[in-house]
């Protein structure tokens, strides 16, 4: 196999295995937390910020889970189009996927890290960190997308279909 073959294959397979575990984290977190503020409440207490650091929680899981799906084809698609064109027209419509995704991921690396330098300074309401390391997510995934996609391009041009 060639070197593009064979070092995207590896790139790939680390990235899911940390987004495997940052997955199951955040996930564990979000239960751990939902568990000791369901724990709490027929006492007559509740954790003033668990709300909205849940929501925090949600969010990172939801563009982490997206990148993860995405490295694994589990993604949104149109397999039941791209199975009635040709060979040809099938590797041109995913190149050009491609394309757009990393053109789409690009920009949200540049937008979320404008947004993450401009909130730096804020604070979250009942959680005492700054929202730009909560907007953080945005360019971080937007990244990790880009490699996704990036290795995914690759195998398609590299494959001999």
């Amino acid at each position: 196999m060639t070197f593009v073959g064979t070092l995207p294959d590896r790139v790939e397979n680390i990235l899911r295995s940390v987004l495997s575990v940052a997955v199951a984290l955040v996930l564990a977190a979000i239960a751990v937390i939902c568990f000791l503020e369901v724990l709490r409440r027929p006492f007559g207490g509740s954790f003033v910020w668990y709300d909205e650091f849940v929501g925090y929680l949600l969010v990172w899981l939801t563009f982490l889970g997206a990148v993860l799906a995405r490295s694994h084809h589990q993604h949104i698609g149109v397999e039941n189009l791209l199975e009635k064109v040709s060979a040809g027209a099938r590797r041109v419509i995913e190149l050009v996927g491609h394309g757009v995704m990393i053109a789409v991921h690009v920009v949200l690396l540049l937008y979320g890290a404008q947004l993450v330098s401009r909130f730096l300074t804020e604070r979250a309401i009942t959680v005492d960190i700054p929202v730009g390391l909560i907007y953080a997510i945005i360019p971080l995934s937007a990244a990790l997308m880009l490699i996704v996609e990036i290795i995914h391009a690759a195998q398609l041009l590299s494959s001999r279909e």
